[in-house]
């Protein structure tokens, strides 16, 4: 029964690819983006008269090296744009219409996204049709046009400031005041510590959906290391990151600090010893559910009113900001700094805020 119900899906998949007008725009979604290797046949049902049949003649070991050059994360990243675009237009059809994209785009814009993230959206939906060798929107002139006019329209400043050591404890004291659970405070406090001391993106260890969350962190990634009974360092490996090379883990070792009220690995301790779950994502509710990038951004706003600071200045990013501000101060280098925060160009200099000096 289950080798007919599988032959079925990629017989469906089969025919509903090998017309000019594909439609069911959701199983192909699934198929493309699914763990598992595409099957070859998907590939070779697709034809668009003019495109080419170049797709046509891939065998089934190309189309699992072609798989395998998105990433998890990435297909994840990829798969939320299209949910985006279908939740704003639900088309059944392929290839799409540049009209659609292009009002896509002004949805965005309004929805208040950044000039990158639509930019990002975009090429996700570019990235399927040009898969399949389909006539791609997202190349059109007026597209182009209306992304170059989002980014002369948001500007290029970046308001974002940083957490800095010092703002990053007032953070904290505001917890108390501003979480009622007592487990969400200790939740939140070592997660604002640890985003901070390890230059971590906040999508590195809460989901931003309900199927990312097998891409954070897991409980499994951490592994701490004691003296005797003297708690010494804790291990983070970190398996689906931005600008990940050939799937590589990145490992980052954090040491504990003389301070204990800012120290990222007691905290860490701590929080395990009182959830005490075993597996799943590394930050849970003590229910069990895993911890939303939304619930993180909403206590973070919360947290910064409190503090007296500008909620709308302190984003999740912030923590990395901060991160790379402060090692600059300590005067790390810009190598140390690219290797620590994971940038594979001198990106990071554009977080670094360093204040004028009071003359």
């Amino acid at each position: 029964m289950s080798e007919k119900k599988s032959y079925n899906v990629v017989n469906i998949c089969y025919t509903v690819l090998s017309t000019p007008n594909i439609s069911n725009v959701g199983s192909i979604l699934n198929v493309v983006f699914s763990d598992s290797p595409v099957p070859s046949s998907i590939f070779g049902a697709v034809s668009h008269p003019g495109s080419g049949t170049f797709i046509a003649d891939l065998t089934s070991a190309t189309a699992h090296i072609l798989t395998a050059s998105l990433t998890q994360a990435s297909r994840a990243a990829y798969r939320r744009s299209w949910d985006l675009f279908l939740n704003y237009k639900p088309v059944t059809n392929l290839p799409l219409q540049v009209s659609d994209v292009c009002n896509f785009i002004g949805h965005l814009f309004q929805s208040n996204l950044s000039a990158s993230t639509i930019s990002s959206h975009i090429s996700a939906l570019g990235y399927v049709l040009k898969l399949f060798n389909l006539p791609d929107p997202s190349q059109a002139f007026v597209v182009k046009k209306l992304l170059r006019g989002c980014h002369k329209l948001a500007g290029t400043v970046d308001s974002r400031l940083p957490i800095t050591k010092d703002i990053l404890a007032k953070l904290i004291a505001a917890l108390s005041h501003t979480v009622a659970a007592k487990a969400n405070c200790i939740l939140l406090d070592v997660l604002f510590k640890l985003c901070f001391h390890a230059f971590l993106r906040l999508g590195e260890v809460v989901s931003k959906s309900a199927g990312s969350s097998s891409l954070v962190v897991q409980r499994s990634n951490v592994a701490f290391q004691f003296e005797g009974s003297l708690l010494k360092s804790v291990q983070i490996v970190l398996h689906h990151f931005k600008n990940q090379k050939h799937n590589n883990p990145f490992v980052i070792t954090l040491e504990s600090s003389i301070d204990p009220t800012m120290c990222p690995v007691a905290a860490l301790h701590r929080y395990l010893s009182h959830f005490k779950h075993s597996s799943g994502p590394l930050f849970q509710f003590i229910g069990g559910n895993p911890v939303t990038y939304s619930y993180v951004s909403t206590q973070l706003y919360a947290a910064a009113t409190f503090a007296g600071l500008n909620p709308k200045l302190y984003k999740g990013h912030s923590f990395r900001i901060g991160s790379a501000t402060y090692a600059t101060s300590l005067g790390y280098s810009e190598n140390l700094i690219k290797q620590l925060g994971r940038w594979n160009s001198n990106a990071f200099r554009r977080y670094i805020r360093i204040p004028a000096f009071n003359l």
